[in-house]
Order: C-alpha cells, then sequence, then structure tokens
C-alpha cells in the first residue's frame, strides 16, 4: 500500500531538468526512520528520514543523460519520467523577466515555433505566503516540455536566453522562473539579510510603518477595491488593444488611463519585504543549479543611490543559500525610459542612470557576475519593452563567454579613461571597442563639463577605437558622460553590434570606486573579502 506520508518536493517531476556534473540534492517528507533510495540511471543515493524530512544527494551526472528518476521508500514508489541532465539557470526579477513569450514582440509567431525538447521551464508558485492554499498550488505544478501548447506563459526573457545557449552548446536548458512584475530587490532577500545593511534596514522600517495597526481583513479589503479598479483598467486596454494590436502604450495612457499603481501595502503582499524570498526563492532550495539570471531594478529608481549595496547582499544571499560562491550571476542593465510626465519635467531626474551605474560598478567588483547592456532597447512611456529577443540574446553572450568558455564578443564599449585632445577635446578610450566603433544614427549623447560642473551637449567623432568630444562652449574640459539621461539617443555601437554602456566620468572620483557620490551606507569590500566583495558575511548594520 502506498505510504501518504511520503512526499517528494514539488520541484521534482516528469520532463525534469537535472543539473549536469553536479551532486544532485532529491529532498522531500516522510515518517521519521523510512529508507529512501534515489536512482537516476547509474547514479544512486540513500537516506533516511529525520525530523519528518529526507535529503538525498546523487552523485554528478555528465549533460544529455535522460531516464526515470526514481524514488523509492517502504511501500512507496515514484517514477519521473523524461528526465534529462543539463544546466538549470533560475531566472528571478520583476515584470521584465516576468513578461510573457505569448505577449512579447512576434508573440505569436514566437510561440508557434517554439517547440524544443531542449529546453524544459518550472514555474514557481506566484502566492507571497505559504498556505494552504500555496501548498494545493503548488502540488499543480510540474515542469514543463517548451513547445506552443506549454510555453506561453514562459518568461521571454529566460525563453530566448534558453534557447540561444541551447542551440550553442547542445545542452538541455531548464529554466525555474521565479519573478512578480513591480517587486523592489527587497523583495527577494530575507530580513536578516536586509537588516545587515542600512540600506536594506529601511526598506523594512519604511515598509513596517506602511502597515502598522492594519488588519489582514483590512488589507484584503483594500485589495479587492484595488483590482475591481485594476480590472477596469485592463479591460479598457483589451477592448482598445482589439481594435489597433499595435497601439501604443503613449495612446493606452491616454485614452484609458494608467495602470492603478501602486498596490496597498499588507503583511501578506508580495511587495513586503523578504515575502516572496520566503515563499519563491527558498522553495527552490536546494535544487542544484548552472546559476542565476536576473533582470530588476525598475521598482528601485527612487532609491537608485542604494541598489549597488542591496545587489551585493542579494548575490550574497543567494549564493550563500546554494553553497556556491562561484554560481554565475547575470543580469540585465536598464535600457531608456522615460514617461510622458518624465518628458513633461524636462528629464531632470537622474535615478535611472545612476541605478545603471550601480548594477555595472557590481559587474566589476563581484567576480562571477555578466551585465548585459540594453541602453538600446527601451521604449518610450512603456517600461515593458516588447523586444526580449534582444534581451535574451545578450544574456546568453554573457553565459557563452564567461560560463561556458565560447569565443564570442559578450561586452560592447565600456569606458576606459580619457586625455586631453586637440581643440579643447577629449579623447575617451574604451574596452570592448578593439574591433572598432561605429554610429548607428546621428553622433549623439555624449556631453561635457569643465571645472564648474555644467554639462554642454558635445559634438563627437569616432576616431578609431576612441571617440573624440568638444564643445565651443567648454574650454577646459575636464569630465564627460554618455547616454547619462533616462530617455535620449544611444548611437555608439562596437562593431560587433553591442551597445556602448553608459557612463559619467567625474575626476575626483575614480571609477574604479564601487558606489555613486551620494552613497552614505558601509562600503563593500574594504578588508580582504570572499568573491572580491565580502568577508564571510556582508557587514552588519552596526555602524
Amino acid at each position: 500500500m502506498k505510504d501518504t506520508a511520503f512526499r517528494v518536493a514539488a520541484l521534482f517531476s516528469d520532463d525534469m531538468v537535472l543539473q549536469r556534473d553536479k551532486p544532485l540534492p532529491v529532498w522531500g517528507t516522510g515518517r521519521d526512520g523510512m529508507r529512501v533510495t534515489v536512482v537516476f540511471g547509474e547514479a544512486r543515493a540513500e537516506t533516511v528520514v529525520k525530523k519528518g524530512v529526507w535529503l538525498a544527494v546523487l552523485p554528478p551526472v555528465p549533460a544529455g543523460r535522460t531516464g526515470c528518476l526514481e524514488v523509492m521508500s517502504e511501500g512507496a514508489a515514484l517514477c519521473f519520467t523524461n528526465v534529462v541532465s543539463g544546466d538549470v539557470w533560475f531566472a528571478g526579477g520583476q515584470s521584465n523577466m516576468e513578461l510573457e513569450l505569448q505577449n512579447g514582440k512576434d508573440g505569436k509567431a514566437e510561440l508557434a515555433a517554439s517547440a524544443n525538447p531542449g529546453i524544459r521551464f518550472y514555474p514557481m508558485v506566484k502566492r507571497a505566503v505559504v498556505d494552504e492554499a500555496y501548498l494545493r498550488a503548488e502540488a499543480e505544478t510540474s515542469w514543463q516540455v517548451c513547445g506552443p501548447d506549454t510555453a506561453a506563459p514562459l518568461s521571454a526573457v529566460a525563453y530566448f536566453f534558453a534557447r540561444e545557449v541551447n542551440r550553442e552548446t547542445g545542452v538541455p536548458i531548464g529554466i525555474i522562473s521565479c519573478s512578480w512584475g513591480g517587486t523592489s530587490v527587497s523583495a527577494w532577500m530575507s530580513e536578516e539579510q536586509l537588516c545587515r545593511t542600512r540600506a536594506g534596514a529601511r526598506y523594512v522600517a519604511e515598509y513596517a510603518a506602511l502597515v502598522a495597526g492594519k488588519s489582514d481583513a483590512q488589507y484584503q479589503a483594500e485589495m479587492g477595491a484595488y483590482f475591481r479598479d485594476w480590472k477596469a483598467w485592463d479591460s479598457r486596454v483589451r477592448a482598445r488593444r482589439e481594435k489597433d494590436p499595435a497601439v501604443t502604450w503613449e495612446t493606452l495612457n491616454r485614452e484609458c488611463g494608467e495602470c492603478p499603481w501602486p498596490q496597498p501595502a499588507g503583511s501578506t503582499s508580495p511587495y513586503r519585504p523578504a515575502n516572496l524570498y520566503h515563499a519563491m526563492v527558498r522553495r527552490a532550495l536546494p535544487f542544484a543549479l548552472a546559476g542565476f539570471l536576473y533582470y530588476q531594478g525598475e521598482e528601485d529608481g527612487p532609491r537608485a543611490a542604494d541598489y549597488g549595496e542591496m545587489m551585493c547582499y542579494l548575490i550574497d544571499q543567494w549564493r550563500t543559500d546554494w553553497g556556491d560562491d562561484t554560481l554565475p550571476f547575470l543580469f540585465v542593465q536598464l535600457p531608456m525610459y522615460a514617461s510622458r510626465a518624465d518628458l513633461a519635467e524636462g528629464l531632470t531626474v537622474m535615478d535611472w542612470p545612476l541605478l545603471r551605474e550601480n548594477q555595472w560598478r557590481v559587474s566589476r567588483r563581484i567576480a562571477h557576475t555578466g551585465l548585459a547592456v540594453t541602453i538600446d532597447c527601451g521604449e518610450f512611456d512603456n517600461i515593458h519593452p516588447l523586444d526580449k529577443q534582444t534581451v535574451g540574446h545578450r544574456l546568453a553572450l554573457q553565459a557563452l563567454q564567461k560560463v561556458y568558455g565560447k569565443p564570442v564578443a559578450a561586452d560592447g564599449p565600456q569606458f576606459l579613461r580619457i586625455e586631453p585632445a586637440a581643440g579643447d577635446g577629449l579623447r575617451i578610450w574604451f574596452t570592448g571597442a578593439e574591433t572598432g566603433l561605429e554610429w548607428r544614427g546621428d553622433p549623439a549623447g555624449f556631453e561635457i563639463a569643465g571645472e564648474d560642473g555644467v554639462y554642454h551637449a558635445a559634438e563627437a567623432e569616432i576616431d578609431g577605437s576612441t571617440v573624440v568630444i568638444r564643445s565651443e562652449k567648454v574650454e577646459a574640459p575636464e569630465q564627460c558622460r554618455y547616454a547619462w539621461i533616462k530617455w535620449g539617443p544611444t548611437p555608439l555601437y562596437a562593431k560587433n553590434g553591442l551597445p556602448a554602456m553608459p557612463f559619467r566620468h567625474l575626476p575626483w572620483r575614480p571609477l574604479g570606486g564601487l558606489w555613486g557620490n551620494d552613497y552614505r551606507g558601509p562600503i563593500l569590500g574594504q578588508k580582504a573579502s570572499r568573491l572580491d566583495c565580502f568577508v564571510g558575511k556582508p557587514p552588519r548594520n552596526d555602524g
């Protein structure tokens, strides 16, 4: 008779991908003392249930092994079929990672052509707290083989990443989808990790103040009213799109109103710091991984000065949880974006440029990371640009070069140094420009300033692998920047087709540092450290 107390974690199902070349944890629940045996091909492991849980670790298997994963105990036996060994990538973030394949650019055509047994995906349950409803939903989840009947809700970014990496390496790719629109970076770490840093502690304290004295019943009532407003807005948008599938967000916002945002605050909200860490990230532990994909940051624009610090702590949290300081962490630098309101205000708020800079600094400072530059991929007045093919491709380039060792160019031009040029100009040198530079569109996007720090649009010309800039309004230039704006032209590319990364050069703050001018939190990496960023654990918020 089947033992109903015996369970295997929901992440294990038919059609799954198991991580190649690493020990493979398999786990679940049962009665104390039960012996459990796990077999995948020639790999075998045994364990005993203790305190209601069990964990068996299979020895590593090479890529491309297929068959059944068998899990056996006293009176119970499970066999998961069509299992393959390959690389499993954990795809996290907010709405631009969440945006579904069916809703992206050419979504219908891409979905129709998506059949590929070398790509599998698993959706984490999208609930903010682990309760009975969560467990019932989790019991219904399973891995899916990519195809027109299954891939519609798959992250478009993750799909295009997986398609290219699978094509170029021949290795089966599994995607664990773990994203939620509108979330801050603070949603994806534990309270303990957040409170190790001043910035994280502020997130926790400020949200606590929002929900102070608010009952769950009050929160649910507020959410009911919010969803009524949202559904009415969504109905207007859908109806307008039925009339014109190519309608722009500018038109939708004008005719249908802007999307109701933000949601009400509550203790069980997905936007409460740490909630999704517990309800989503930890539910995937300790499934063996190849690495992480991450696309997030839009929600943290108002806290851009803190973002680099927060990203360091996020990366440390996830790597520590998975017990591997070298797990690759590949993430996306925010593209250009501005709303109509931003344009009306003159694009004076520089939160996104500062956040992009902090993303770059993290990629420079922490080992085993890669940053996909998407500065040219934004859409005016649409914070969800539909071209996810380009984003997935550039993440794939990061992986192919830095994880798989393929001889591909992954990084476009990045600022290296400046030197004086004739005619009161500056010559800018770049890394990643060895094959030469080119304009795609009219030369633009560069600004130059003197000692007074007042920037003026600069004339720019390419000279081999350098750019020379000057302005008749600046006689003794000291500072320069490129694409340092929420929305504007980004025409500079390497001849390999990758865009130049936005940058600023301030002579009194060498770019070898980690944070922007206005950063006031603890500086990470002041001591010798692991991952070039931490000593054991990050410094605590104790001054």
